[in-house]
């Protein structure tokens, strides 16, 4: 970790002390627990009526349209709930099998551990998947005529959450239908969010053309030579006008061979050095970075990408590569409610008990066998997934 990231863990460390305190001093001081706080040591949970005649509201204008949103999510949710559970056990077996390309497959979503996410920017994304998830959940449960008990907020030491809290006996009594529907619910209207807040990214960036310095290495030919943001127009008079252009042209390079780069500021001349993962591969030293073309983002996989790659500090929507028709400061904000609202949906998903994907796969079993069954089955494979989340955590340790 760099010292950079550690600092920021240490500020968010102390704020999260600094809030504690404050939580224990307001409890001992008005007892909070008349007021709708359940409080002990590293938990504290808020629970209140408020807000429940808006979700009536909303649900009962259009009970037919939220039954339908329900069906979608159900059917759309069995799908990704076997696809972010295949890409967890298939990064496991990477981990193993060849540990030098591991990557982390899940990680902590925090400032100072996910580069660029600031403290404000990751309060407000939190807040947008709490509000959407929650109230996806509340508006399907009373479309479907379930009772909701109450709506509020919970601290766990530093995960924040929110939740819909639904009549549980009678949710659990209720057609297996109207639950896959209430559960595949939140999950299903954050990745819409996301897509919604992708649409606003492409709108508010203008792309660059070209190809541009993201990064310089250390100790490499390009330092001191090379600046992050140069435009790369051509490499030995070769036009450089796509990432593609870069990689094949640096894909047939040798070490010591002399480079000739045109950039915005003037030509340089570099000796390539010896290329880490390739000794036969010549090296200048620099990350490349060029604004994708419009079309990509409508690849599913290709979006997923993204959302990984800003999470580990490869940033896609850069200021290098993009104009920008707001500030950059609202850019960001948009971007990581982009981000956290694609990967924790994908994330929720996942075949596990207690996340809506958990309850989503025991419904499955329980339509061909029984609800003990079926409480079973999920169990057994909860299991499985810790031990795969545990294993795809690893590189992030290393």
């Amino acid at each position: 970790m760099s010292l950079s990231a550690m600092w920021w863990l240490l500020v968010v460390l102390a704020a999260l002390a600094a809030l504690w305190a404050i939580i224990l001093l307001a409890n001992r001081r008005y007892d909070l627990k008349k007021r709708g706080f359940t409080i002990s040591p590293g938990f504290v949970m808020w629970r209140t009526k408020r807000g429940l005649q808006f979700i009536d509201h909303v649900a009962k204008s259009s009970k037919r349209g939220w039954r339908a949103f329900g069906t979608g999510a159900a059917a759309i949710g069995i799908f990704l709930m076997a696809f972010v559970f295949f890409n967890v056990a298939f990064n496991a077996v990477i981990t193993f099998t060849q540990p030098v390309r591991a990557i982390p497959g899940v990680r902590f979503v925090l400032p100072g551990i996910v580069p660029g996410l600031t403290i404000f920017a990751w309060l407000v994304s939190i807040a947008s998947v709490l509000f959407v998830h929650e109230f996806a959940h509340g508006f399907v449960l009373r479309a479907q005529g379930l009772e909701t008990k109450s709506v509020g907020g919970m601290l766990l030491v530093a995960l924040p959450g929110a939740f819909v809290e639904p009549d549980e006996k009678q949710l659990k009594k209720a057609p297996i239908l109207k639950r896959l529907r209430v559960f595949g619910a939140g999950s299903f209207a954050n990745v819409l969010f996301a897509f919604l807040c992708l649409g606003i990214l492409l709108i508010l960036l203008v792309p660059k053309p070209g190809v541009y310095v993201s990064g310089v290495v250390e100790n490499y030919p390009a330092e001191n030579v090379l600046d992050g943001g140069m435009h790369i127009y051509s490499i030995d008079n070769i036009h450089i006008s796509t990432y593609e252009d870069f990689s094949n042209f640096m894909s047939d390079t040798k070490p010591g061979q002399i480079i000739q780069i045109s950039t915005d500021n003037e030509n340089f001349q570099i000796e390539l050095a010896e290329h880490p993962d390739n000794e036969n591969k010549g090296f200048i030293g620099i990350g490349s970075i060029s604004a994708p073309s419009r079309s990509e983002f409508a690849n599913p996989l290709f979006v997923a990408w993204v959302m990984m790659s800003e999470l580990t500090g490869r940033s896609v929507f850069h200021s290098y590569v993009y104009h920008a028709r707001v500030p950059w400061g609202l850019i960001d904000m948009i971007k990581w409610m982009f981000v956290l609202n694609f990967g924790i949906g994908l994330f929720n998903l996942l075949p596990a008990v207690p996340l809506d994907g958990g309850y989503i796969f025991q419904g499955m079993v329980e339509r061909v066998s029984s609800k003990r069954t079926a409480r079973r089955v999920s169990h057994a494979l909860s299991i499985i997934v810790l031990a795969l989340l545990i294993v795809n955590f690893m590189p992030m340790l290393a």
